[in-house]
């Protein structure tokens, strides 16, 4: 009797994908117990590795690199991780057991493993691997002869201001960040943009006293570096105005000080158009509903309609935490794929929220052009926060590197 395990970690939604190197986007994946290479296990978790269970049947790799096997960590009680070992290498070897599938279901929390303890997404994670490691530190190599020259050749070259983007495709049109923030005693002068666009894309103009706030901490600006802190007051407007109706990547981080989670606990519309771009009759506006903080709400050009609501399952600034467990720094990636399909990623790298594609009718349609003129209050809607980070990559990156660009974000910004 042929025998398989089944590891199901979300339900299956348009997010999905069908490798992923960090277990994101990665659902639901079966695999012959016939390919069980090895399992090992760490405190309260057990890690079952497979052989010949990769997306890729021939790797051209540098030296030193290596793909690591595809595996999956199941969660147990802590000093059960032995039993449920002997549990698996019984189903495996026995001609006895009454099932041939072996089921690890964190959507439906249940497995029939005893030893197993599935309670939540996070008690699954199956990674079948996208990109190599470096033997020597584990760590998920870029280094490539693609596109290289003798100088660059095993260098990235897609690190911007600390954030790796793992291929040049990959990286942003508009990049900007603390690093190319001006300042003259103690206000903003000037932003340049750091991505692939160049010149074209650095702030032009800056409307109202913007503060430069270099005081970093939970207690001050909630980031780890400098930021320039947006009044509701406050806008900086692009040399040249981002209008583009194909599929996107945005990237944002928003520091807000403890206090400030408590006097204000909403963001505004971050990213705003306006009807004076070509071919823009309306504006597009984005981020988050200044009268809600559960509702990611986005309206595109031409929209006349309703805008496109997406519910958070959480509150978007952590108002329900103790102070000392709340965020500080607020992390949004969000994108739309080549079919109209809307996402946001957080903090953690998971979707937050998603918003199928509408592409008909006269309301709430997800296929407008996002036309990206100003950060902050440039056309009467509210904003504020201390941003350090914008971005926006002319493509949809894709699940796992949305979740990674959104941790990596995460690990930088986060006091």
């Amino acid at each position: 009797m042929k025998k398989f395990f089944l590891f199901k970690r979300q339900d299956v939604t348009a997010s999905s994908t069908t490798s992923s190197d960090s277990g994101d986007g990665l659902d639901i994946l079966a695999v012959s117990v016939d390919q069980v290479a090895y399992m090992t296990a760490e405190l309260g978790r057990v890690v079952i590795v497979f052989n010949d269970a990769t997306a890729f049947e021939e790797n051209g790799l540098l030296e030193g690199e290596s793909f690591k096997k595809t595996s999956v960590s199941v969660a147990c009680e802590e000093g059960g991780e032995a039993d449920l070992i002997e549990s698996i290498m019984s189903f495996i070897s026995s001609d006895r057991v009454k099932t041939n599938v072996m089921r690890f279901d964190a959507v439906a929390g249940r497995t029939n493993v005893k030893e197993a303890k599935i309670q939540s997404f996070t008690d699954v994670v199956s990674e079948v691997k996208d990109k190599p490691v470096v033997r020597a530190t584990g760590e998920t190599s870029t280094q490539t002869f693609i596109g290289g020259t003798a100088g660059t050749a095993f260098g990235t070259g897609n690190v911007i201001a600390g954030i790796d983007f793992g291929t040049s495709e990959n990286k942003p049109l508009i990049d900007l960040n603390e690093e190319n923030l001006s300042e003259s005693g103690g206000n903003v002068n000037g932003w340049t943009n750091a991505g692939t666009g160049g010149s074209a894309y650095n702030v032009s103009t800056i409307n109202g006293t913007l503060n430069y706030d270099a005081s970093t901490g939970r207690e001050n600006n909630g980031l780890t570096t400098a930021a320039a802190d947006f009044a509701s007051s406050n806008s900086v407007v692009l040399s040249t105005f981002y209008n583009d109706d194909g599929p996107f990547t945005l990237y944002m981080v928003v520091g807000k000080s403890v206090s400030d989670i408590d006097d204000h606990p909403k963001t505004g519309f971050a990213f705003q158009g306006g009807s004076s771009v070509p071919g823009n009759s309306l504006l597009t506006l984005g981020f988050m509903d200044e009268f809600s903080n559960q509702i990611y709400k986005f309206k595109f050009s031409h929209e006349r309609g309703e805008f496109v609501e997406m519910p958070s399952a959480n509150p978007i600034i952590d108002t329900h935490l103790p102070e000392e467990e709340r965020r500080t720094a607020y992390v949004i990636v969000f994108r739309r794929d080549r079919k109209n399909n809307l996402y946001v990623h957080t903090n953690s790298g998971n979707v937050d929220a998603f918003a199928p594609a509408v592409i008909t009718g006269g309301n709430a349609r997800t296929d407008g052009k996002l036309v990206v003129k100003a950060i902050g209050n440039v056309i009467g809607e509210k904003f504020q926060g201390n941003v350090p980070r914008f971005g926006i990559i002319a493509r949809d990156i894709g699940t796992p590197a949305a979740a990674k660009l959104a941790k990596d974000l995460n690990n930088k910004y986060q006091p």
